[in-house]
């Protein structure tokens, strides 16, 4: 419900898919927020307990990034479910600004913001990004600010740009118009360009390299320079661009791709890179 703070949440939300990989969808820039929604309990809350329940919070919200549970019978007056927390990720228009609780759901039914799951939920975001290139997806809402902030009159009403809902503009409500919500027929179909099958085998055998190189990274992070490992979580997020471009039959992909191949050649013959499993230095080099 406030501009700034979904841009660094939408990330989450862009997913047009509903399954346990959704739970992971997570922005880099939400840490520099969720303080704000934390710091409250810091008054009466021990600092023990709130991160007890904090881990707790965060853990019990994964399982519920699915489509294969349906309802649960009592436990969904109580409990954050399946059922409703897909409500919350849709952008039906009933669905928007729902369910917001993370463990428990009887906060929204106190508060007036519960919505039971009815017509067919579609995921993903009002305005979808249509994109699978992650710095897109991490930047393009603080782009839309940006550009909405230097386009709108009036100091009161550019720091409502920020402040206010993603849909507010002047003379508006704080959270925009129901009616300008793009309407919903159902037959929606998910982003997913066609590219052929040697490219999806190709990006599914660099990218568990890249997981493989990521795992590594994550065991050794301790004894590596800053520097390194700065290299590495560059190269990390460059495959990641990279593979998002070729995914959407970008024709500058490949000239992409074929700089990433060179530069990965490089850094892993100088040592900056290596496998967890010595035996795939060779096959990686090929």
């Amino acid at each position: 419900e406030v501009n700034i703070l979904w841009a660094a949440h939408q990330v989450h939300h862009s997913s047009e898919d509903y399954n346990l990989f959704t739970a992971l969808r997570q922005s880099v820039l939400q840490k520099y927020t969720s303080w704000m929604f934390n710091l409250p309990m810091a008054l009466f809350i021990p600092p023990s307990v709130f991160a007890v329940h904090l881990q707790f919070n965060l853990l019990y919200q994964f399982w519920i990034h699915t489509e294969v549970i349906t309802k649960l019978g009592p436990l969904e007056w109580i409990l954050n479910t399946p059922s409703h927390h897909r409500v919350h990720h849709g952008r039906n228009p009933y669905c928007i600004d729902k369910n917001y609780g993370g463990t428990l759901i009887i906060w929204d039914r106190i508060f007036g913001t519960f919505e039971a799951e009815d017509a067919k939920v579609v995921y993903g975001l009002t305005h979808p990004v249509n994109s699978f290139d992650p710095i897109m997806l991490q930047l393009c809402p603080l782009a839309h600010i940006w550009n909405t902030f230097w386009a709108t009159p009036g100091f009161c009403n550019k720091l409502s740009v920020i402040f206010k809902g993603p849909g507010w503009g002047p003379g508006k409500p704080r959270l925009g118009l129901p009616e300008e919500i793009p309407v919903i027929t159902g037959k929606e179909v998910p982003f997913n360009p066609s590219v052929p099958a040697y490219i999806n085998c190709y990006a599914l055998v660099h990218f568990a390299v890249i997981v493989d190189l990521y795992t590594e990274l994550l065991a050794s992070i301790s004894l590596l320079s800053q520097g390194t490992v700065l290299l590495r979580i560059s190269f990390i997020i460059l495959s990641l661009a990279s593979f998002g471009l070729l995914m959407e039959n970008k024709s500058k992909a490949g000239i992409l791709e074929i700089i990433r191949c060179l530069v990965f050649i490089g850094v892993y013959k100088l040592g900056y890179f290596r496998s967890q499993f010595s035996f795939l230095g060779y096959a990686y080099e090929v």
